[in-house]
């Protein structure tokens, strides 16, 4: 008897960790093929020293639109380990339409610089086009009014959203 509970535990324990780590990986990574490579070339050998005007270079030109194609579904989820995929929500098409207008305007950001990790992010948007295909992720950081955003984009500048802007994202994404 009691060798089957040991099992048992043992077994649980496992699955728990399977659980995690696919969970985590969910969450946290993103394999991505970028759908021109070349683009991400010219803006990483363009060699203006302002890093500003490295940027301003490339605000709103269509290649560099995040996240590069069509988007048919946004699906907004809580960052909570384990239980993340219960709180997704899909975005209704007048939202999804707003969202991608305010990520694409440089206006909308300031130059602060971010360091917000991953594991800050209070919620996480996934990115899908027709065919279900993940072409775009999004780590979203309440607190800090911070984001991460694979692929990227220069119109977010360095992901830092300006403060009279964030009640215009929280109302276009529904949350509090």
């Amino acid at each position: 008897m009691k060798f089957s509970v040991r099992i048992f535990i043992l077994l649980f324990l496992l699955l728990l960790s399977a659980w995690y780590v696919w969970d985590s990986s969910r969450r946290n990574g993103f394999s991505f093929i970028c759908p021109n490579p070349g683009d991400v070339r010219i803006f990483n050998k363009d060699n203006t020293s302002d890093i500003r005007l490295h940027y301003q270079k490339f605000f709103r030109q269509k290649r560099f639109r995040f996240p590069r194609n069509k988007v048919s579904q946004i699906i907004l989820r809580r960052n909570i380990s384990f239980v993340s995929f219960l709180t997704g929500q899909s975005l209704p098409q007048e939202s999804r339409k707003a969202l991608q207008n305010f990520l694409n305007n440089p206006e909308n950001f300031d130059w602060q610089e971010n360091n917000m990790l991953h594991s800050q992010a209070d919620y996480i948007l996934f990115f899908y086009d027709n065919n279900r295909q993940l072409n775009g992720k999004l780590w979203l950081c309440t607190t800090c009014s911070s984001l991460k955003a694979v692929p990227f984009s220069p119109n977010m500048k360095f992901g830092h959203i300006q403060k009279d802007k964030w009640p215009v994202l929280k109302k276009i994404l529904r949350i509090h």
